[in-house]
């Protein structure tokens, strides 16, 4: 069983890694053909009814989290009849959620001027929003037999059916926008593809799980029925938190300053948010894999495991944060422009958040794995209240710093003391342990802090202005960082317990070659 996740985790991670760079490296290529092809205006129009849809994203009230956490059981115990009268359950439920946002979010249109400064030029506003709102309800449909999949620890499946579609399509948007020069055709794509996309995961999870097929008039047990509701409800209010906190930047930044800021900052958003979307998914595809792990081993090793997946979590946000903060300006210039570019007050403050942001990926997973929905409830509505009142504050005097420093503080106050607390208090039974957590997290982020400036300020002067020097820079930055890691922690039992396990994987793999010879 342990080298069964060891195993389904490393080819999770691996495979989403891989296939998130290269999403990353085409989203990327479609972005510069936008903003060469399309006005700063339609960038901010992106940017901005982006963030609206996040806000929508709310009428899910969190269920996403909670289908895999009533999965794993039942997944693990090859209990067929449970699995199918779940899907059923939740095929319902994302019928109405896809239908809800449809009809909500269309509703809000005739408020779109008050959230929009500098708007005028940008024709078809509301047609444009429209489709926006199309595109986010279309993604409800199907794919809740997506959860499935990933919850039986075969995310590497859906990781490389959702790449080929994401290639494909940034091929046609590609298209699109040099031949056409057209925003509505390019937004009409994405929703083709979505649509497309989760049908075919859809059939590929009945062809997979082909019992999930037969018809059943049963339905949820009421405790069932009841501990669903019960975490959902919950959920919901870590949902608003989430959105709240991701999700109304571009908001405040559109009304305060307007949307050229926003189409600027669009762009950083972009590229911290792809680098997210690698490095977590790192964490994102071993929680399978967590959840399978506290429903059969002790409160002892899963506590273990969790302090050893925080180190790994340090590592590899913090090399990407500090180089983050030294590559990211120079790659704005060489790719969008000069014009694009923001002060070195915004780099800090974004790379921070980023960083805190990230570090909290293994509390979450944890989190979600022991279903500690309830009890964590009322720290979303804090953070909420926080992040909106200082954002609003500072946005006047320090512009979009000023919003990512309500962000910053409303993240510190809450979600980084908060979760692992409830980790430790109701999922390992272990509540003054909690408290070595919190001397360690203190002591990665002061390492984080010290080193990141300290390279920054030696750095952050020398010229990268083509392309080459850019990517040499890069080099040198990822072997200096590692090379220093090494020389910190490379004595430490949590860097052999990952040295020891990589090595176990690989001598694994080359017997079983020579076997197979």
């Amino acid at each position: 069983m342990q080298q069964s996740r060891t195993r389904n985790s490393v080819i999770n991670s691996l495979t989403s890694v891989i296939t998130q760079i290269l999403t990353v490296v085409m989203n990327f290529v479609v972005k510069i053909v936008f903003t060469r092809t399309i006005s700063m205006e339609y960038l901010g129009v992106n940017g901005l009814f982006a963030n609206i849809i996040t806000m929508l994203s709310l009428a899910d009230l969190g269920i996403g989290t909670a289908i895999p956490y009533s999965l794993y059981k039942p997944l693990a115990e090859n209990d067929h009849h449970k699995v199918k009268v779940l899907m059923k359950f939740y095929a319902k439920v994302y019928n109405v959620i896809g239908t809800v946002v449809l009809l909500v979010g269309l509703g809000l249109i005739p408020f779109l001027p008050y959230l929009i400064k500098g708007g005028e030029g940008v024709p078809d506003l509301n047609f444009i929003y429209a489709l926006f709102v199309i595109h986010s309800a279309s993604s409800y449909f199907f794919v809740y037999k997506r959860f499935l999949i990933d919850s039986d620890q075969k995310g590497y499946i859906t990781a490389r059916i959702t790449f080929i579609f994401s290639f494909i399509l940034s091929l046609v948007q590609i298209a699109i926008l040099y031949i056409w020069h057209n925003f509505i055709f390019y937004l009409l794509s994405s929703i083709v593809f979505v649509v497309l996309q989760n049908i075919y995961i859809s059939q590929k999870a009945a062809k997979l799980y082909p019992y999930i097929k037969e018809k059943t008039d049963e339905t949820l047990e009421k405790e069932d029925v009841k501990e669903i509701t019960k975490n959902v409800s919950s959920l919901f209010i870590y949902k608003v938190g989430s959105v709240v906190t991701n999700g109304t930047d571009n908001m405040i930044i559109s009304k305060f300053l307007g949307l050229v800021p926003v189409g600027i900052y669009s762009n950083y958003v972009l590229v911290t948010k792809s680098l997210n979307n690698v490095v977590s998914q790192l964490f994102t595809a071993i929680t399978s894999s967590i959840g399978n792990l506290v429903v059969t081993t002790n409160k002892t090793h899963s506590k273990k495991v969790f302090e050893n997946l925080l180190f790994l979590n340090f590592w590899f946000y913090a090399f990407v944060s500090i180089a983050l903060m030294i590559l990211i300006n120079p790659f704005i210039d060489l790719f969008f422009g000069s014009k694009f570019v923001l002060s070195e007050a915004v780099v800090i403050t974004l790379v921070i958040d980023f960083y805190l942001n990230g570090m909290q990926s293994v509390s979450t997973s944890f989190l979600n794995a022991y279903g500690l929905f309830y009890e964590g409830r009322l720290r979303p509505i804090f953070m909420i209240v926080i992040n909106l009142i200082v954002s609003i504050i500072l946005v006047k005097p320090f512009g979009i710093a000023g919003v990512l420093l309500g962000t910053i503080i409303s993240r510190i106050t809450t979600i980084c003391w908060m979760d692992p607390r409830i980790v430790y208090k109701y999922g390992f039974k272990d509540e003054k342990g909690v408290w070595k957590y919190y001397l360690q997290y203190i002591e990665y982020f002061f390492l984080f802090i010290t080193l990141g400036l300290g390279l920054y300020w030696l750095l952050h002067s020398i010229a990268m202005d083509n392309i080459l020097t850019w990517i040499i820079m890069g080099i040198l930055v990822t072997i200096g960082i590692n090379l220093i890691f090494i020389i910190l922690f490379g004595r430490t039992e949590k860097f052999r317990y990952f040295y020891d396990k990589i090595q176990k994987l690989f001598l694994a793999k080359i017997r079983h070659k020579v076997q197979r010879t």
